[in-house]
């Protein structure tokens, strides 16, 4: 029988759907405690998470968990993949725009651009020592895990779901980031609606059909808050150091892997079509993963790949231009 969780966490509305004969009493456990503690130890706007202790010394060696130095070091994947494009070491640009408390407790509040804060898009790196189990932030920097902790929890929570409990169905929704596995049932795929922003009505929406797989959405519309210069969002050229302005409002990928699709659907937005499709192109070659993009302009972008082997389809992409 399929069970359904829904909860709030990480500042974002999260729903898990497992078939199991498992009780959801008993389920409820690993689902919920792997998303708080995620966010217990990973989070800058609690001031006792690993985190914000990190923070606090940053410019100083500290030893981490090995949860975080695993966090840390797909995060340096990921960065060397997308050529610095996607790196966590954004806290400081966030804070400087106003983005210095939870979503929840600055929208619909103006807040204050900080100009006597540092900022700087120094190539500067976190140093990482694996087998010490240390980092060092650089002095002028602060860490924000923003999306790629919300998806690798979701693999995280759903792998313990499948291994310890036999979940042999199930779907884990963190806040645009999906996980799926098994089918909706035999011979039938999830559907994971993707909304357009743009949509006069729900049938302007388009939708995914995938049995097994990944797909994450990011977006420069949603998490926006005003300042005494104007209106931020929360997806940060690192040259810049401040909110992207690329023409892409809205990016969704879908893959294998949870985490690469967050990645690569923050970095196409802030990149844009000129920038970030050859890079996306060349980097994830023979992997199977697309995109579709929506533009400021009300565009919609469909990005191919020649290799698909994980049997998803697209529906409802009317208009949309191949690239």
């Amino acid at each position: 029988m399929f069970h359904e969780l829904t909860f709030r966490a990480m500042n974002t509305r999260m729903q898990v759907l497992v078939e199991s004969e498992t009780p959801l009493v008993m389920l409820e456990s690993p689902i919920l405690d792997g998303f708080s503690h995620a966010e217990e130890r990973f989070s800058r706007f609690l001031p006792n998470s690993e985190c914000s202790y990190l923070n606090a010394r940053s410019g100083q060696t500290s030893i981490v968990s090995n949860s975080m130095m695993e966090v840390l070091t797909l995060s340096r994947h990921y960065q060397e993949q997308t050529n610095g494009a996607f790196d966590i070491c954004v806290g400081h640009a966030l804070q400087r725009a106003g983005y210095r408390q939870s979503f929840e407790r600055i929208k619909g509040r103006t807040m204050q651009v900080e100009h006597n804060s540092p900022i700087s898009s120094s190539s500067e790196a976190l140093h990482m020592d694996p087998w010490m189990k240390s980092i060092r932030i650089p002095s002028h920097k602060q860490l924000d895990f923003g999306g790629i902790v919300k998806s690798w929890t979701a693999q995280q929570v759903a792998h313990q779901l499948r291994k310890e409990w036999q979940v042999a169905r199930g779907l884990i929704s963190a806040g645009g980031d999906v996980v799926v596995w098994g089918g909706a049932a035999i011979n039938q795929p999830w559907i994971v609606g993707i909304e357009n922003p743009f949509a006069v009505d729900e049938s302007d929406e388009a939708t995914l059909q995938l049995a097994i797989g990944a797909v994450a959405t990011s977006s420069t519309l949603r998490r926006r808050w005003r300042t005494n210069e104007g209106e931020m969002h929360h997806l940060m050229d690192t040259r810049t150091m401040r909110p992207s302005t690329s023409t892409v409002v809205q990016c969704t990928v879908v893959g294998k892997d949870v985490i690469a699709c967050e990645v690569w659907a923050k970095v196409l937005c802030m990149l844009g079509i000129d920038e970030g499709v050859p890079l996306f192109r060349r980097r994830t070659e023979g992997m199977g993963m697309e995109a579709i993009l929506y533009t400021s302009s009300g565009d919609l972008f469909q990005l191919k790949s020649a290799a698909n082997d994980l049997a998803y389809e697209w529906k409802g992409l009317k208009g949309a231009r191949h690239l």
